[in-house]
C-alpha cells in the first residue's frame, strides 16, 4: 500500500514529530498547537526506519566508547563500525525524501524556520543540560567554542557531543534548499539532485583518501563528500515513487550493497551503504504500513519519535555511564548500564523535544512574513559566516600542513628511532635553531588503546614561527597537529616573555598499540622545513 501525500489538504512532518496540520489560507492565524494531531499508521514505516537507524549508530558507539574508554574487546569491530554507517546513510535518505516534499510546499522562509527550529533548539538544550552536569560531577566537558556550536561547516572541531558531524551536514543541506527555493529552482529539484549524485561519483575517485574520511568537512567539500549520497538519493524519491520506480521489493537489490559495504573502505563504504538507504526507504514509503498494536510496535514508532534526542544525548551519557561503573566491571556490563541509560534519557527527555517542536513551529508560522525574514537573515549571516570563516582557515592549514608533511617526506627512513631522526635532520641542515624553547610534558595513558601527548614550542627570536608536533610509531606518522593552546602558565617564565596570547602548545592522541615495541618519535616541524626531535617520556597511569 503506497503512501499518498495528500498536498492540498494536510501537512507531514517527518523531520520532527509526525503531525497533521491543516493548510491555512494566506493571512490567517495559525492554529493553536493543541489543534496538532498524529497523523495515522501508514508513516509509521518510516519512524520504525527513524528508530532502527538511532539503535545501530547507539550500537556502534558503545562498542567504540567500551573499547575507548575501558580497554574492552570488540568481537565485531567491522560489523558495529557499519552499523555507524548505515545508521547515519538512514537518517540522511529519510531526510533527503521528506525535504523533497517539504521544499515544494513551503515557502523557502517558513521551510527554513522549520529546519532550524528543529535542529538548533534541542541541540543547545541538550549541551547546555550536560555542560551543567559535567560541571556539578567535576568531569570534563570540551568543544564549547563558537565554531562548533554554529553547526556550520567549518571542518573537523571539537564538538560537545562528538556527533555534531551529521547536524552540520544536515543544516547545510537546508540552507541550499532554502537557496535553491528561494531562486525559484526548487521544482528542479530532481535534475539538480541527479547532477549532484553525478559529481559525488565522478568526484569520489579523484579525491585524496584524507578528503574522503574528513568529517565533517569544511564549506568547499560539502558537495563532494561521499556522505551526501543518501540525502541527494532521497531527494529522488518522490519522483520515483510517483512513477512505480520504487516498490516494496525494491529493499531486495540493498541487501548486496550492504555486504560489499565489508570490502571496501569507509567513504566507500557510505557511498553503498547510502545507495541502500535510498532503496530501503523506498520500500519502506511503498510497503503496507506497520500496525500500531502491541508494545513492540508502539515502542518503535515511539523511539522513532524520540531518535534525534537518542542521537544527541547518547555520547554524553555513554561518558557519564563509564565514570558511574565501576573499573573492575566487565566490557558487557558497561554496555548494558549504557545502553540502558541512553534509553532511559532519550524516553524522558523525547516527549520534551516533540512538545518544544511544536510550540515553535506553532510560534514561527504566527510570525509575520518580514519578521521571519529579519530573524532569518540574522541565522544566515552568522551560518554562512562561520562556514567562511573556519572554512578559510581550514584551507590554509591544509596548505601549511601539505608544506610539513613534503618536509618530513624528505627524510625518508629517518623516523624509526629519535636517534636517527637527529642525525638525518644534522646532515641535511634542517635543525631548528638553539633559541626554541620547546618539550612533551607528560604522555598520559588515556584508555587500553589512546595515549595523550601534551607539549609545547616556542622560538623567543622568532614568535611568529609556525610549528607543528609530528608523531611517528615505527617510521610512520601517526599524528599530525598545529598548537591550539596558549599555555599562559608558561608567559612567566624565563624566555618566554614574548609569547603573549599566541598558541604554542599541543596536546595530541597517539594510538597505543600502534608503535609496538618500538618507542615513539615526537619532532617539532617549522612550516618551512627546519625540525627538532623532542624527548618523548613513557606513559603514565
Amino acid at each position: 500500500m503506497s503512501i499518498r501525500f495528500h498536498r492540498d489538504s494536510f501537512r507531514r512532518d517527518l523531520s520532527g514529530p509526525v503531525i497533521l496540520r491543516p493548510r491555512r489560507a494566506p493571512g490567517s492565524e495559525a492554529p493553536p498547537v493543541a489543534s496538532i494531531a498524529r497523523s495515522g499508521g501508514e508513516l509509521a514505516n518510516l519512524q520504525v526506519l527513524r528508530a532502527l537507524a538511532a539503535g545501530l549508530v547507539l550500537i556502534h558507539h558503545v562498542a567504540v566508547y567500551g573499547q575507548t574508554l575501558r580497554g574492552a574487546e570488540r568481537p565485531f569491530a567491522v560489523l558495529d563500525g557499519l552499523m555507524g554507517v548505515w545508521g547515519v546513510a538512514l537518517f540522511f535518505a529519510l531526510s533527503g525524501f521528506l525535504m523533497a516534499r517539504l521544499v515544494t510546499r513551503d515557502s523557502p522562509t517558513v521551510f527554513l524556520a522549520h529546519r532550524v527550529s528543529r535542529i538548533v533548539p534541542t541541540y543547545f538544550a541538550v549541551v547546555a543540560l550536560f555542560a551543567g552536569l559535567s560541571a556539578a560531577l567535576g568531569l570534563e566537558f570540551g568543544g564549547l567554542s563558537v565554531l562548533a556550536l554554529s553547526l556550520a561547516p567549518v571542518g573537523p572541531r571539537s564538538t560537545p557531543l562528538g556527533v555534531e558531524w551529521t547536524l552540520v551536514l544536515e543544516m547545510t543541506f537546508y540552507v541550499g534548499l532554502f537557496a535553491l527555493a528561494t531562486t525559484g529552482q526548487a521544482r528542479r529539484l530532481v535534475p539538480v539532485a541527479a547532477g549532484w549524485l553525478v559529481l559525488l561519483a565522478v568526484a569520489f575517485p579523484l579525491l585524496p583518501p584524507d578528503s574522503r574520511a574528513m568529517m565533517p568537512p569544511p564549506l568547499y567539500l560539502v558537495p563532494v563528500t561521499a556522505a551526501c549520497v543518501p540525502f541527494a538519493g532521497g531527494l529522488l524519491l518522490p519522483r520515483l515513487i510517483a512513477s512505480g520506480r520504487i516498490r516494496p521489493a525494491t529493499a531486495l537489490p540493498a541487501l548486496p550493497l550492504l555486504i560489499a559495504c565489508f570490502l571496501v573502505e569507509t567513504a566507500a563504504a557510505r557511498w553503498l551503504g547510502g545507495l541502500a538507504a535510498v532503496l530501503v526507504v523506498g520500500a519502506a514509503v511503498t510497503a503496507p504500513p506497520v500496525r500500531r498494536q502491541g508494545p513492540a510496535a508502539r515502542g518503535l514508532i515511539a523511539f522513532g519519535d524520540w531518535s534525534y534526542v537518542l542521537y544527541l544525548t547518547h555520547p554524553p551519557v555513554l561518558l557519564l555511564a563509564h565514570w558511574a561503573c565501576p573499573p573492575h566491571w566487565s566490557g558487557p556490563a558497561y554496555a548494558a548500564v549504557g545502553l540502558a541509560g541512553a534509553l532511559a534519557v532519550a524516553a524522558l527527555l523525547g516527549p520534551v523535544d516533540l512538545a518544544l517542536y511544536r510550540r515553535l513551529r506553532g510560534r514561527i508560522d504566527a510570525l509575520r512574513p518580514a519578521t521571519l525574514a529579519r530573524a532569518l537573515a540574522a541565522f544566515l549571516v552568522v551560518f554562512v559566516g562561520c562556514a567562511l570563516w573556519g572554512s578559510t582557515e581550514m584551507a590554509r592549514n591544509d596548505w601549511a600542513e601539505g608544506r610539513v608533511r613534503r618536509a618530513i617526506a624528505r627524510l625518508p627512513g629517518a623516523w624509526g628511532s629519535a636517534a636517527a631522526a637527529e642525525a638525518a635532520i644534522a646532515e641535511r641542515g634542517l635543525a631548528l635553531p638553539p633559541t626554541l624553547r620547546a618539550g612533551v610534558e607528560t604522555r598520559e595513558r588515556l584508555s587500553a588503546v589512546e595515549d595523550l601527548v601534551s607539549a609545547h614550542a616556542f622560538d623567543p627570536a622568532r614568535p611568529d614561527r609556525a610549528m607543528r608536533l609530528a608523531l611517528f610509531c615505527g617510521g610512520r606518522l601517526v599524528a599530525l597537529d598545529k598548537p591550539r593552546r596558549t599555555r599562559r602558565d608558561l608567559a612567566r617564565q624565563p624566555g618566554y616573555e614574548a609569547v603573549g596570547t599566541r598558541r604554542i602548545g599541543y596536546r595530541l592522541r597517539l594510538p597505543a598499540g600502534a608503535c609496538g615495541e618500538e618507542p615513539p618519535v615526537a619532532v617539532i616541524v617549522d612550516e618551512a622545513g627546519p625540525m627538532a626531535v623532542l624527548a618523548l617520556p613513557p606513559a603514565g597511569p
